[in-house]
């Protein structure tokens, strides 16, 4: 096969697209519909009569290797070797389920027991079902063993499990219970009580002294909280004489009639007070102000002037006010200081008094005090030492009641307690189940559908088969959502593609064969297209039919011109005789033309008719029949320039483009090309729904 452009090699990776998920989904959408609601249905049933709900309850016993310490004897029986253990842990374990503790749980659930007895069944018939129902086995690694019962009922499942465990422990207990423990706890009873009843008659007399004194905590070795009052009172009331002689103190400074001194400091205080007060000075600065001018005006004046009497008498006038003013706020200052010192010292001797008063009361009171003090001393002492004895009666009934409830070695590790889930079944759960088995197979069996379906769907898979890539994948006609002018572009391509192959041989003509591996390719509409894009490139092209399987009415004109056959038998008869020219939307065309026995004969006058159509024609395009279904095939691609194989998706087989590819190849034509026609638009995933959905309409 000579090289060619037309021919490329597939790449290294090929995606095929041979899974689509949402391409199969949606082409066999009515059988995975079918599946699904064929599942679901199916599951109603099966729930219906599968789906019993089943409940389990646990309770856990601990056997320990040794006995715990009995009340104040501290002596411990231990179990001699882990051997001898394990022999006493599987006796234990076996003891549970024993008859005579079964039957009697039953009778001591009373009617609870009919949830597990049937209606007229025999007692010992529902003791031996709970028996083999009872799951009783050693937790591996530990003290430890359980004990586990399934039933279809859930109500009163725990109190079956729990009431055997309290029978079993009583069975138990009969060889191993504590020496007279229900004397030992009704005297300890009676005790508790006792103290009880002491610690509540003190803790009220306390609550009564508390009030009382008003202290509400009383504590050993601590000082008492009254002596604290009354060192307080008595500071306080030397605070308080100190404060009241310094008063005196203050106030005889000023007013002693005896000390000359005393009035001497009274004048320098007010005097410095009245120096300081900012009302007087503002007033002297005012008049001063005044006499400054009635100065001035009198400087000029003689004596015997109007006015320079009468300025003398504003002077004057001013003098007195100044002195006036000086006088009454020296008075006012030294009634004020002195009214200041007798109320301090008035104040401070009632506080002295008062808190003289106080301390006479403390004292007359601290002996009452003292006594309640002590007293309720006396009782948080009594009280903490009886709530100790409460404690260890309090120990002492909890441990026997503790081993008065367990057989020795033997404990109650958990009760089982009542189930609120379902461990198995389920008539919900079950139908669930068929309804995602459905959902699931919904989705697979599409997909198995199309991996079974060998039939080629798209370009790659061609491309992975041959190892060349096609020359062209084309759609199929009349899709929802692809344009005419996209599927005309694609054929464009393809004529241009040819065109260039032509040109690039340095031929003026070239001889293409099409033909295809099963029928349905959709030969002749290629050829028809071809021979217009050929046309409408300016180049001159002409199709003939020489399928002799089946002859094609496209070819058929009115009236009927003379067909190949003619031209092989009649050598008068010239090309433009056999051509019908383009009319209707089709291009030239030559008709078979049928023989007698519908085979096609004399190749080398046919070789030389296709030669004079050569002459004419750039493009002469041989419309022939599958290459696996006539031998003719084989003649006209050895004589053929370009060979085009179509191979039709969702048609074609892998074995039939095989072979026909092997029947090419013993042929060895000069160029050979393939093209992928009928392919669909994969709308759930793929190259072309990519590409399309993107692709404006024209």
């Amino acid at each position: 096969m000579a090289e060619s452009q037309l021919t490329p090699v597939a790449s290294e990776s090929v995606p095929t697209g041979a899974i689509m998920p949402l391409v199969s989904l949606k082409k066999h959408w009515k059988i995975s519909a079918g599946v699904f609601v064929v599942m679901a249905l199916l599951g109603i049933p099966v729930a219906w009569k599968k789906g019993t709900s089943y409940y389990a309850v646990t309770a856990v016993v601990h056997v320990a290797p040794r006995v715990a310490t009995i009340l104040q004897d501290s002596k411990e029986q231990e179990i001699p070797s882990y051997q001898q253990y394990l022999q006493f842990l599987t006796q234990q374990a076996s003891t549970v389920a024993r008859y005579d503790i079964v039957l009697e749980a039953l009778k001591r659930l009373g009617n609870k027991r009919y949830v597990w007895q049937l209606p007229d069944e025999e007692d010992r018939r529902a003791a031996e079902r709970l028996q083999a129902a009872l799951v009783v086995k050693p937790v591996k690694d530990t003290y430890l063993f359980s004990v586990t019962l399934e039933s279809d009922k859930k109500d009163y499942l725990d109190d079956i499990v729990n009431t055997v465990i309290a029978v079993y422990f009583e069975e138990a207990r009969k060889d191993l219970m504590l020496y007279a423990s229900k004397e030992r706890l009704a005297f300890l009873y009676g005790q508790r009580k006792k103290f009880q009843d002491i610690v509540t008659e003190k803790k009220k007399h306390l609550s009564d002294i508390a009030q009382e004194i008003s202290v509400t905590t009383f504590v050993d070795n601590a000082p008492n909280p009254y002596d604290d009052l009354l060192a307080d009172s008595q500071k306080a009331y030397s605070v308080a004489q100190r404060e009241r002689m310094a008063a005196e103190a203050g106030l005889q400074l000023f007013e002693n009639p005896k000390d000359a001194k005393a009035s001497a400091a009274l004048e320098s205080l007010v005097s410095e007070q009245v120096y300081k007060d900012q009302g007087l000075y503002s007033l002297k600065a005012n008049m001063y102000l005044r006499r400054s001018k009635l100065v001035e005006q009198i400087s000029g004046l003689d004596v015997k002037h109007p006015w320079h009497e009468q300025i003398k008498k504003q002077l004057a006038v001013i003098e007195a006010e100044v002195v006036e003013a000086t006088t009454q706020l020296s008075n006012d200052v030294k009634r004020m200081l002195l009214e200041e010192r007798r109320s301090k010292v008035t104040l401070t001797r009632q506080i002295e008094q008062g808190l003289l008063a106080q301390i006479t009361e403390q004292k007359k009171r601290a002996s009452w005090f003292s006594n309640n003090y002590n007293e309720a001393l006396t009782l948080t002492q009594d009280i903490k030492r009886f709530y100790q004895q409460l404690e260890t009666v309090e120990n002492r009934i909890n441990f026997i009641e503790l081993e008065s409830n367990a057989p020795g070695y033997i404990r109650m590790e958990s009760y089982a307690r009542p189930p609120e889930q379902a461990i198995r079944g389920g008539k919900k759960k079950i139908f669930i189940i068929f309804v995602v088995l459905g959902g699931m197979l919904g989705l697979i069996v599409p997909i198995i559908m199309d991996l079974l379906d060998r039939r080629i769907k798209t370009a790659g898979q061609v491309e992975k088969l041959l190892g060349y890539k096609p020359l062209a994948a084309l759609l199929e006609n009349g899709q929802d959502g692809v344009p005419p002018h996209i599927i005309a572009d694609q054929k464009r391509r393809l004529a241009l593609a040819l065109n260039r192959e032509r040109l690039r041989s340095a031929k003026a003509s070239n001889l293409i064969l099409l033909t295809a591996v099963t029928h349905d390719s959709n030969t002749t509409s290629l050829a028809f297209d071809l021979a217009r894009d050929f046309g409408n490139i300016d180049v001159s092209a002409v199709v003939v039919e020489v399928n002799t399987l089946k002859a094609d009415a496209r070819y058929l004109t009115d009236p009927i011109k003379a067909g190949v056959f003619d031209l092989i038998v009649d050598a008068d008869i010239t090309v433009q005789q056999i051509v019908s020219p383009a009319s209707s939307g089709y291009p030239d065309r030559i008709a078979l033309g049928m023989p007698d026995d519908g085979l096609l004969f004399g190749y080398l006058r046919l070789q030389a008719a296709l030669g004079k159509l050569s002459e004419q024609y750039a493009m002469v395009i041989l419309d022939a029949a599958p290459i696996l279904l006539s031998a003719d095939v084989e003649f006209f691609a050895s004589i053929s320039d370009i060979t085009l194989l179509l191979i039709a998706a969702q048609e074609t087989q892998p074995g039939e483009i095989k072979r026909a590819v092997q029947v090419l190849e013993r042929v060895d034509p000069k160029v050979i090309s393939f093209i992928v026609t009928r392919l669909k638009v994969f709308k759930g995933g793929g190259y072309y729904s990519k590409v399309y959905a993107q692709t404006p309409a024209t």
